[in-house]
């Protein structure tokens, strides 16, 4: 369930590539809570992280549920203002405003919810190790239904009810 929706999102956020060649997109592996992370975060560029912090199961029937499903982007870039010059890298804000253009009442499959915006948070905004970095997140909640998938075990053929009492006695007891 997770996946198919990450590659859907990380999908439609491509678009973004083509006015931003460097931008990284990917899913979000702590890189705000390691400082070796977040070297290597500012070091390649603009980029956009996905991270699925919340999802609320409701019970429809016996194998069926709805879920409703927060994820959030964490959008990271060297400045928060900087207007996108030919050449350059953009800053979070206009990152973060074109995350919202594309994924606002987007559907990630046919017949499923609209993506709708939540929650903004500025979570970083200041220097580390002499480079400025600017850390945004937005967050964006949808409705999926699903259902219990079928184990995939082979049936059960049949349950022995041989034992033997004591262990060295080789004649079945029952």
């Amino acid at each position: 369930m997770l996946g198919p929706l990450e590659d859907a999102i990380l999908a439609r956020l491509k678009e973004l590539q083509k006015a931003v060649p460097r931008l990284r997109l990917d899913t979000y592996g702590g890189e705000l809570s390691d400082p070796d992370l977040l070297v290597t975060l500012i070091s390649k560029g603009p980029s956009i992280l996905i991270t699925t912090p919340k999802i609320s199961f409701k019970q429809r029937s016996n194998r069926h549920y709805t879920a409703d499903l927060v994820f959030r982007l964490v959008i990271s870039a060297g400045n928060e203002r900087k207007l996108l010059p030919k050449g350059g890298d953009p800053g979070s804000y206009w990152l973060w405003e074109s995350c919202l253009s594309l994924l606002t009442n987007w559907q990630h499959k046919e017949g499923g919810s609209m993506v709708r915006p939540t929650e903004f948070a500025n979570l970083v905004n200041g220097k580390f190790q002499a480079q400025h970095l600017s850390v945004l997140g937005q967050s964006f909640a949808l409705a999926l239904d699903w259902d219990v998938p079928e184990p995939d075990w082979p049936e059960l053929e049949r349950i022995a009810m041989e034992y033997h009492v004591p262990a060295s006695n080789a004649d079945e007891v029952a």
